[in-house]
């Protein structure tokens, strides 16, 4: 049995990571507490876990939403020392008022002496925090991704150069990738394996919402090319759910990019705009003069044979030299 998706699916999860790394923390409270199990009942036992995986549960939270460096991912970490700085208080409220109002004995009294053991209690419990996280980082952004992309790189490094996207592209693409931060190789596993998957079968027609996704993660790959993407906002339902040949979009964007100089006063422009016949999309990039005569790679002519074979789907491709400097592409979907 094939259990890499199984593994897939945990790491690209926060759900099942925390839960994991709750039975790991709950297993730790019973070891650490074994020598007096017998003092505690069922309920009594769930009662004394209890603020740990709520606790964990919060700043596990906090910690991975931080650290995916989204919009607020500061205010994650705001909420993270928020949530370490009022431990204190809420487990000595926890453990020493409410639950003796309704437990009787759970605790004794509170006195001056307990403040050293309530922190030293709670300062266990962050380093045990700290343990699991360093554990599952290690386990799943460390070994496991760099297993996965030690995979991707075989598979790369197999490819043909005489495909729709060539292996000397995407090798070029993960060598950028390879040097980027863990989440981001993390991330980029799913688009290269997309990848490989749709070479197999060039003939496969996909959802352009579909390709529109990974066509995105591939510019954000490339960071060393400039892009402008304006007027997909103006797409509908109905538009993102036409068919297209798979890899077909990025085929021209691996063109644009091997045949534009790498200049931000040219950046590679991708356009939707509004036409007579319906939608189309533009893909323009600057061009040498001297390649202007030879044509493109071999990817994109089976990119032109692929769109042959779909008059019937209401789509028309033309190419066209703009003041013998720029390359453009105009597909357009008519309505």
């Amino acid at each position: 049995m094939n259990i890499q998706p199984n593994l897939t699916s945990i790491q690209q999860s926060l759900v099942k990571r925390m839960a994991i790394c709750l039975v790991i923390l709950l297993l730790g409270l019973t070891i650490v507490n074994s020598g007096k199990l017998h003092l505690f009942t069922p309920l009594t036992f769930t009662l004394y876990v209890l603020p740990f995986m709520l606790f964990f549960s919060v700043m596990y939270t906090c910690y991975q939403m931080a650290l995916k460096k989204g919009r607020l991912w500061f205010l994650w970490w705001l909420l993270l020392i928020l949530f370490v700085g009022i431990t204190y208080r809420c487990v000595k409220y926890y453990y020493y008022d409410l639950v003796p109002l309704f437990f009787k004995g759970f605790t004794s009294a509170w006195k001056p002496e307990h403040r050293t053991e309530l922190l030293s209690r709670i300062s266990s419990g962050l380093l045990f925090f700290v343990a699991i996280v360093a554990a599952d980082y290690f386990a799943w952004a460390h070994f496991y991704t760099n297993a996965l992309f030690k995979k991707v790189q075989v598979q790369l490094h197999s490819m043909s150069d005489v495909q729709l996207l060539s292996g000397h592209f995407m090798r070029r693409l993960y060598n950028i990738v390879r040097v980027q931060r863990k989440s981001v190789q993390s991330e980029s596993l799913d688009f290269f394996q997309y990848v490989t998957d749709k070479i197999a079968k060039p003939t496969v027609l996909v959802p352009l919402k579909e390709e529109w996704h990974y066509l995105m993660l591939l510019v954000s790959y490339s960071m060393d090319r400039s892009f402008i993407v304006e007027g997909d906002e103006l797409l509908d339902r109905g538009m993102w759910n036409r068919s297209i040949p798979t890899l077909s979009l990025m085929t021209w964007i691996e063109n644009a990019i091997a045949y534009s100089p790498c200049d931000p006063v040219e950046p590679i422009v991708i356009r939707w705009v509004k036409v007579q016949q319906g939608m189309q999309l533009h893909i323009k990039n600057c061009i040498a003069s001297a390649d202007l005569q030879h044509g493109t790679g071999k990817g994109l002519q089976l990119v032109n044979r692929l769109y042959k074979q779909m008059n019937n789907q209401f789509i028309e491709l033309e190419y066209a030299i703009e003041d013998q400097k720029y390359f453009v592409i105009k597909l357009t979907f008519k309505s």
